[in-house]
């Protein structure tokens, strides 16, 4: 038999690595907001199935970065950065006016950080920076 192991791109791994995994993340945050245990059970199989899709880039063959793939990354992280602060300065503001429990949001922060990084990526490589 032949057990070659599949080589990620740099492409699938960040799609992987962000878009996913932050799909995951929105799916826990929206589970959590449910007050039911068997809801709270699916929210933490999809944060193992997050975990292991995790594992699975950072341990996986994979196609090393280019310097292209590299720049788009970072460009896209500080672009979501900005967005990310900006967020939570609305946030802020919204919170003065409507109580929000801060552990019923996390998830969405981190959702939507990945998201944003992974979509911005993808479009830097389609179209360039």
């Amino acid at each position: 038999m032949n057990k070659e192991k599949h080589t990620l791109s740099v492409t699938q791994k960040y799609t992987l690595r962000y878009i996913i995994n932050g799909c995951l993340w929105l799916l826990y945050s929206i589970f959590n907001l449910i007050p039911s245990k068997p809801i709270e059970i699916l929210g933490t199989v999809l944060l193992l199935i997050s975990t292991v899709c995790s594992f699975y880039v950072v341990l996986g063959k994979q196609e090393s970065d280019d310097e292209m793939s590299i720049q788009h990354i970072n460009l896209a992280k500080s672009l979501c950065l900005d967005i990310l602060i900006c967020s939570i300065m609305v946030a802020g503001i919204v919170s003065s006016f409507v109580s929000i429990p801060f552990y019923k949001t996390y998830g969405f922060l981190i959702a939507v950080s990945h998201i944003i990084s992974g979509l911005l990526f993808l479009k830097y490589e389609k179209e360039g920076c």
